[in-house]
C-alpha cells in the first residue's frame, strides 16, 4: 500500500473521530476561505494531493482518481485565475506504466510534480518527475538510483513522494527506495538531486534496519534543505525520521519523536537554519508540533489535538497550517496559533481538508484535498483571499418572526461565496451566496435586542428586536 493510501485511510478514520476543540476559532488575518468548484473525474475516489502555484493565475493541483475498473489514474487540474480544468497528465510511456502522482512543488516559476511509475523486474517501480513550463508539460524523466552494492548489484527502484528547491538548477525530490542488499534495510530514504541537466541519487544516512523513507521537503536556501518521515527497525514501532542537508551532506537530527513509542513527522517547512516547524507524533503522542532554534526542539502547543498535514507560509510570521482531525485550518502570526474554521460542507461524511497547501501572499492561500458524502469521494480546493468586494453586497436585512431570526443578503457576489453572520459578536454562521447572488441565515432566539453582522464586512449591520 503506498504511502498517500495509507495516510488517506488513517486520516479519514481520524476525521471522523469526534474532537472537542481546545483553541478558541479566529478570523483569517485577512480576507475569507472559500470553496472553489474543482472537477471529480472518478465515480469512487478523487483526491487531489498538493497544489503549487506561480502566480494568482497559474498553477497546479495534482492529485489521483478511481472508478471504473481503474485503480490508480494520475490527475492534474490547471488554475487560470478563475477556474480549475482538467488538463492531460504528463506522459510517461517512455519511463514506465501506471503512473502516481504524489507531490508538486514551485521552483523558479515552473512547477514540477513527482510520483512514480511501474518499471519491469528488478527495480518494480521509479520516481518519476515533471515540470509544467509555458502551458505544457516540457520534461518528463526518471533517476536512476545507485545499485545494490552487494550481489547480485541488480537495479534499486523507489517512491517519489514530494519536490521541492530553490532554482531550476538546485532542485530536490524525497522518498524512499529498496534497501542496498546488505541487510543494513529493507528500504532507505531517498533524496535525488537535480542540478539542472540530471538527477543524481545523494546518500542519506539509515538509522531504521527496516524500513526508512522521507514523506516531506522544504528548501529555503541551497544550504538549508529539511526533510521528514518515518523509519523503524524490526518488530519495532515507527519513529519520526528528520534530515537536513547543509549543502554538502545529509545529516539526521535527533528529535523527540524517537523512543520506545510510535513517532512520525508529517509536515515540514523552513525559514532559515534556526527557524523550521516540523508537525507530527512526539512524545509518545503528547505533542504534535516543534519548534527547531538552530540548537533544540522545543515542542509548541498549537491547539491542535493531531498531526498537521501540510504548511504554507510567505515568511515566519505568516504560516498557514491543516489539521486532518478537525478539518480547520491554523494560522501562526509570529506570536501565536490560532484556529480557523473552513468552510462548511453540510453533506460531508468526512473532510480531507488540506492535504497540500500554497501560499502566493498573505491573503493568496490555496488548500486541496477531499470529501465524502458516504459514496463518493469528491476533489475540493479551497482559496483564501482578500478579494472580497464589501461593495459588491447591496442588501443586509433582518427579520424577527415566532423567535426565529432570519438574515438575508442581496449581492452581486460570485455564486458560492460564503459570507459570516454573528449574532450579537458571537453566534456565528455561513450565509452561502446563490446564482441570483443571495444568502441567508436562520437562528433560533429568545425575546430581546439582537445585533447581526456580517464578520468580512463590518459596516453592515442590523439591530432587531424580538417580541
Amino acid at each position: 500500500m503506498n504511502r498517500r493510501l495509507t495516510k488517506l485511510l488513517t486520516l479519514a478514520a481520524a476525521a471522523l473521530t469526534a474532537w472537542t476543540a481546545s483553541t478558541a476559532v479566529a478570523d483569517p488575518p485577512c480576507g475569507t476561505w472559500t470553496i472553489v468548484p474543482t472537477a471529480d473525474p472518478g465515480a469512487e475516489t478523487n483526491l487531489l494531493v498538493d497544489v503549487a502555484l506561480t502566480s494568482p493565475a497559474d498553477g497546479l493541483a495534482v492529485g489521483n482518481w478511481t472508478g471504473g475498473g481503474r485503480s490508480r489514474v494520475p490527475m492534474v487540474q490547471h488554475w487560470d485565475g478563475a477556474d480549475w480544468a482538467l488538463i492531460a497528465a504528463p506522459d510517461v510511456s517512455h519511463v514506465g506504466t501506471n503512473p502516481a502522482i504524489e507531490g508538486t512543488g514551485a521552483v523558479a516559476g515552473d512547477v514540477w510534480i513527482t510520483g512514480y511509475v511501474d518499471t519491469p523486474y528488478p527495480t518494480h517501480n521509479l520516481p518519476v518527475m515533471a515540470r509544467w513550463r509555458d502551458g505544457r508539460w516540457d520534461y518528463v524523466a526518471t533517476a536512476t538510483l545507485r545499485k545494490q552494492n552487494t550481489y547480485p548489484f541488480a537495479d534499486r527502484g523507489g517512491f517519489g513522494w514530494d519536490v521541492d528547491g530553490v532554482s531550476d538548477d538546485d532542485l530536490w525530490v524525497v522518498g524512499t527506495a529498496a534497501g542496498y542488499g546488505d541487510a543494513r534495510a529493507a528500504s532507505v530514504a531517498m533524496a535525488l538531486h537535480y542540478d539542472g541537466s540530471k538527477w543524481e541519487d545523494v546518500d542519506v544516512p539509515i538509522v531504521g534496519n527496516r524500513s526508512n523513507q522521507f514523506k516531506t521537503l522544504s528548501a529555503s536556501s541551497s544550504d538549508n534543505v529539511w526533510a521528514v518521515g518515518i523509519w523503524r527497525n524490526t518488530a519495532g514501532p515507527y519513529q519520526a525520521l528528520i534530515g537536513r542537508w547543509d549543502g554538502s551532506t545529509w545529516e539526521l537530527i535527533g528529535n523527540p519523536g524517537e523512543g520506545p513509542w510510535t513517532g512520525e513527522a508529517e509536515a515540514v517547512i523552513a525559514f532559515a537554519p534556526d527557524d523550521v516547524w516540523v508537525s507530527g507524533s512526539f512524545n509518545n503522542a503528547a505533542d504534535f508540533l516543534i519548534h527547531w532554534d538552530g540548537a533544540g526542539w522545543t515542542a509548541v502547543d498549537a491547539g491542535n489535538d493531531g498531526r498537521f498535514a501540510a504548511f504554507a507560509a510567505t515568511g515566519p510570521d505568516d504560516i498557514w497550517a491543516s489539521s486532518p482531525l478537525d478539518a480547520s485550518f491554523y494560522h501562526y502570526d509570529g506570536g501565536q496559533w490560532s484556529r480557523v474554521e473552513g468552510p462548511s460542507i453540510p453533506e460531508a461524511q468526512y473532510i480531507l481538508r488540506g492535504w497540500g497547501m500554497a501560499a502566493l501572499d498573505s491573503c493568496e492561500v490555496w488548500s486541496v484535498g477531499g470529501w465524502s458524502d458516504g459514496v463518493t469521494q469528491y476533489t475540493l480546493a479551497e482559496h483564501l483571499t482578500g478579494g472580497l468586494d464589501c461593495d459588491a453586497i447591496g442588501k443586509f436585512s433582518a427579520k424577527c418572526r415566532r423567535g426565529k431570526l432570519t438574515a438575508k443578503i442581496a449581492s452581486s457576489l460570485p455564486e458560492g461565496t460564503e459570507l459570516t453572520v454573528a449574532r450579537n459578536g458571537g453566534d456565528r454562521k455561513t450565509a452561502t451566496i446563490n446564482a441570483r447572488g443571495k444568502g441567508k441565515v436562520r437562528y433560533d432566539v429568545p425575546s430581546g435586542r439582537h445585533t447581526l453582522s456580517i464578520v468580512e464586512c463590518p459596516d453592515f449591520e442590523r439591530k432587531v428586536s424580538c417580541p
